[in-house]
């Protein structure tokens, strides 16, 4: 019987190594095509990402530029329409009068205005007789104009206004041009019935003198600028620009958005725009265009007939604006690394999920096929005893065997396949104790020197038949463990039965105890001379249902479930088993426990 029942389990071992090697290829073919899979997608991502990027990049530089052109233009409307409620359309003349009386009833108008505190007040600089120039202020608030020093700044302006150039008729002056020192936007007073050829950039008009229109630079830091600010940019402290006012000379900071943002050079994405910029009065900044020039008057310069724009007449104020994260660049490369990182956090999220879906079904393919092995191999188990048990006893029953030897001997038979039956029901129930999480171990002290002696005594016979010489080596004085002395014995006693039925061909079996330095750890070794188990399975062995292929190709009865009840015996005492190569051959099965405190001698 056992030799028919042989061939099988060997067919069996070959069929399911052929399917389980077919499953397992398709499952790798699997995984490579989707890591191919994710590899492109995070290429195409990476393209993506990158396209996303440029597009970012030009919708950012754009939003700037179209930022700081509203800003500049609304700041221009303010300081024009400051400038123009002093210098209309009909400016004041000297010929028709004093202007200083216009001019104050102006500045008090201006007085209840929204944005009154923009401008301090005005000077009036005019040339009252040749070669004599006249400086004279007049504050908001008060009624009068009064004389006043020439600053050391307008020091330029009072030269120009009684050189060569006035003389000459020729002096020119831009309405709108900003001054910094001190602070103000200059308009031209003219005279319409002086003699001469015209002077552009005005025709027929003649400059007389210059009105200089004061700016409170608190209230533009303070009030103006900010709002401007944050209507055409966000809020300063949550928008993506830094936005700044500064000197087009030094690049001194004049206003910025956030003080904590050094300007420092230009980037090469800033953009910048000068102002204020070219406002005033229709036609006081260009020539007359229907006015046809005599044979003596040569044709305006520049483009379009405007006058080239002098140096001195650049604005001395820049708009920068500018990205906060640094150079748009570098704001740009933020949002593609963050875009990226997230692409590819997915893209790996999702390999990582395939990976554990994919080692989940194949560590559940085999489970569920060293589940059918172990049924199988349990059906084989109990089908031998079982046959053997019933075939005494049925002779028994038939009266075939009568003699009191061969009785004995069948008894002998019966109680031998008896206990085979019992050891093995005992595995399948703790194995179930152990996986329902409803077994439980008694905690008290065990002596490892009677539990060795009881365990040899147990197996005497099996060790006797199959011819192995026994070596017990336990030292004298080790400490007891704590724990359950049953399951403990059980786990001892399928060390020994394993040596038994994989290492009978050695003839030799060992079993020690020690303890290590300190007294604190026992350590049992169980030791045998048999062909040894290759390194790659001395951690599988210890897995259930696992039977290693020199178990399947010998077919060496077993349920697989022996060693994998040891190591959750030994972990549930606090210790750990593992094996190991013997020298000279064989193999070495390791259990650590903790000895119990103040445990003493066996």
């Amino acid at each position: 019987m056992r030799g028919a029942d042989a061939s099988g389990p060997g067919r069996r071992c070959y069929t399911r190594h052929v399917g389980g090697k077919t499953r397992d290829r398709g499952l790798w073919l699997t995984l490579a095509a989707l890591t191919v899979l994710l590899v492109v997608l995070a290429v195409l991502q990476y393209r993506w990402v990158s396209e996303i990027g440029r597009a970012e990049a030009e919708r950012r530089q754009a939003q700037l530029e179209r930022s700081a052109a509203r800003f500049a233009g609304a700041l221009d409307r303010e300081l024009g329409r400051a400038l123009m409620s002093f210098a209309r359309m009909e400016p004041p003349r000297p010929r028709e009068g004093d202007p200083r009386p216009v001019l104050v009833e102006r500045l008090a108008a201006w007085g209840r205005d929204e944005h009154a505190a923009l401008v301090s007040g005005l000077l009036l600089a005019t040339r009252p007789r040749p070669g004599e120039a006249r400086l004279e202020a007049c504050a908001a608030g008060e009624r009068a104009f009064h004389e006043v020093p020439w600053p050391a700044e307008l020091m330029s302006l009072r030269q120009r206004l009684v050189g060569e150039e006035a003389v000459r008729e020729r002096f020119v002056v831009r309405p709108g041009k900003l001054v910094e020192r001190p602070l103000g936007l200059l308009f031209p007073l003219v005279d319409p019935g002086g003699g001469g050829p015209p002077a552009p950039p005005w025709g027929r008009y003649r400059v007389v003198g210059v009105v200089v229109v004061q700016l409170d630079l608190d209230y533009l830091r303070g009030q103006l600028l900010p709002q401007l600010t944050e209507s055409h940019f966000g809020p300063a402290a949550e928008g993506d620009f830094v936005v700044a006012v500064v000197r087009r000379a030094d690049r001194a900071v004049v206003y910025s958005s956030d003080a904590g943002v050094a300007m420092g050079a230009p980037r090469p994405d800033d953009v910048q725009r000068s102002l204020p910029g070219r406002f005033g009065r229709p036609g006081l900044d260009r020539p007359d265009r229907g006015r046809s020039t005599g044979p003596d008057e040569a044709p305006a310069e520049g483009p379009r007939g405007r006058e080239p724009r002098r140096p001195e007449d650049e604005s001395p104020w820049l708009l920068v604006a500018r990205h906060r994260e640094g150079t748009l660049e570098q704001a740009v490369a933020s949002v593609r690394r963050r875009n990226l990182a997230v692409g590819l956090g997915v893209l790996a999220l999702l390999g990582t999920t395939a990976v554990i879906l994919a080692t989940g079904a194949q560590r559940a393919r085999r489970l569920a096929r060293q589940q059918m092995e172990f049924v199988a191999g349990v059906t084989h188990e109990l089908n031998t005893p079982l046959a053997a048990i019933r075939s005494a006893g049925q002779n028994l029953a038939d009266g075939i065997v009568t003699d009191p030897a061969q009785v004995r001997r069948y008894g002998g038979l019966i109680e031998k396949e008896g206990g085979r039956l019992t050891v093995l029901v005992a595995q399948i129930l703790d194995f179930a104790g152990i996986e329902s999480g409803a077994r439980a171990y008694a905690a008290e002290p065990v002596s490892v020197a009677r539990l060795v002696d009881e365990v040899l005594g147990d197996h005497r016979l099996a060790l006797d038949q199959a011819g192995m010489t026994v070596e017990r080596d336990v030292r004298e004085g080790l400490p007891e463990v704590r724990g359950d002395a049953g399951a403990l014995r059980r786990a001892l006693a399928n060390l020994v039965a394993n040596a038994v039925k994989f290492a009978a061909a050695g003839g030799w079996i060992a079993v020690r105890a020690a303890a290590l330095p300190g007294d604190r750890t026992v350590v049992v070794r169980v030791e045998d001379k048999g062909p040894g188990i290759p390194r790659e399975e001395r951690e599988r062995v210890f897995e259930p249902f696992h039977r290693g292929p020199a178990a399947e190709r010998n077919d060496t009865p077993g349920s697989g479930l022996g060693l994998s009840l040891v190591r959750h015996v030994v972990r549930a005492h606090g210790g750990r088993v593992f094996a190991e190569g013997r020298p000279g051959g064989g193999t070495a099965f390791v259990l650590e426990l903790p000895a119990a405190s103040g445990g003493g001698g066996a």
